[in-house]
């Protein structure tokens, strides 16, 4: 079963985006989860149905105004059988026939479009249904509705479909990332890039989620997660593959011993703390010509109060010498009393700030700077672009 015929088509996609479970199978229409009412004035479900052609990508009816159901004798809500239904036993394919045929002309021309048609037959059924039963509804959501193979989700994005923006969103397909460092941003990059399209995304990680993990982390874990200290990288993977069916991990630290982790990506967020393995991460990307945005944050308090900056560096081929520079180098010594302060907010915005900036990268967003570098700064609330040649 499928729902790319129905997505394609203007028309009738608006019965995914309305949250039907609906389907094409066997060459017929399937709508599913219609509430009924049964003679014994009990509330069923079952199913709509009928045949079509494939024009192109548009599907076109194979009908007059006639739609078939699956069930007992649907009812008015007293329980006397719609005088419409008529009984007509069809095999659609295997394990899946109808019972009664339904006819219900609403003129000489009958149904004006194949989305009137079908609500009309739904509004007849289940709003008998709704009189006996308010909770009886014949759109469950996009929850109940099924995923095409090639989705890289593990339900229906409605609202992409909702804004009619699918064309761009298809922009993301093909995109392998990997994200390095599952802290505070880069947890927060994941929640964003999960939103997406792209085929893959890659956690690389060695650390373990901790209390302070939570704390600077999208989501609220259990006392219990905490307790048991899971991989960072696998933790969140387990998360976002609820959403994103191409979330992997790897609980490992990136360092010059596994550079072949990048195999493959079309593009890197680098997200980690850890200054001494970057070098040669960077190497390996500029090497093998991949795009990548380097995040980071310095804040400190003075005074009793926070203050700092947020930067996102971009290194896109063709532009490396410029970006380089402002990636901090390893500290020759690692001062054991200084704080490395950060917050959720902040953290979440140094995220959104670069996944904006990888999106117009892209061609999702619009792009009239092309900045290599900006910073964000906090005490005067204003982000400055430096354009890097």
């Amino acid at each position: 079963m499928s729902t790319a015929l129905l997505a394609r088509d203007p028309d009738l996609a608006r019965l995914l985006d309305d949250g039907y479970d609906a389907v094409v199978h066997a060459g017929h229409i399937v709508i599913r989860h219609i509430p009924y009412v049964t003679e014994h004035r009990t509330v069923e479900h079952g199913f709509l149905t009928y045949p079509i052609t494939v024009s192109g990508d548009r599907l076109v009816s194979g009908t007059d105004h006639r739609i078939w159901f699956s069930g007992s004798a649907p009812c008015n809500e007293h329980g006397r059988p719609l005088a419409m239904a008529s009984a007509d036993l069809r095999e659609i394919a295997e394990g899946l026939q109808t019972d009664f045929m339904l006819s219900s002309k609403p003129g000489p021309d009958g149904y004006p479009d194949e989305y009137t048609k079908i609500t009309a037959y739904v509004r007849i059924i289940a709003d008998q249904a709704r009189a006996l039963d308010l909770s009886a509804t014949p759109t469950p959501g996009a929850a109940w509705q099924e995923i095409d193979d090639d989705s890289p989700f593990a339900y229906r994005d409605t609202a992409t479909s909702r804004a009619g923006i699918a064309a761009v969103n298809r922009r993301f397909r093909s995109h392998r990332i990997v994200i390095v460092g599952l802290g505070g941003s880069g947890s927060y990059i994941l929640d964003q890039v999960a939103k997406t399209e792209v085929d893959s995304i890659l956690l690389i990680d060695g650390d373990t989620f901790d209390n302070h993990n939570a704390f600077r982390a999208p989501g609220a874990p259990t006392l219990g997660v905490l307790r048991d200290r899971p991989a960072k990288a696998a933790y969140f993977a387990s998360i976002y593959a609820n959403m994103h069916r191409g979330v992997t991990a790897c609980e490992e630290y990136l360092d010059e011993d596994n550079l072949h982790l990048l195999t493959g990506a079309t593009f890197v967020f680098l997200a980690s703390d850890d200054a001494t393995g970057k070098p040669a991460v960077i190497a390996w990307l500029e090497a093998h010509e991949v795009p990548f945005i380097d995040v980071g944050m310095g804040v400190e308090e003075i005074d009793g109060r926070l203050s700092g900056l947020l930067r996102v560096t971009t290194s896109l081929p063709g532009r490396r010498d410029a970006a380089r520079p402002r990636i901090p180098q390893p500290a020759p010594e690692r001062d054991a009393y200084a704080r490395n302060i950060q917050t959720a907010d902040l953290n979440a915005l140094n995220a959104v700030l670069a996944v904006i900036r990888w999106k117009r990268s892209i061609g999702v967003y619009a792009d009239a700077t092309g900045e290599g570098h900006s910073t964000y700064s906090l005490i005067t609330n204003e982000i400055a672009n430096e354009d890097l040649p």
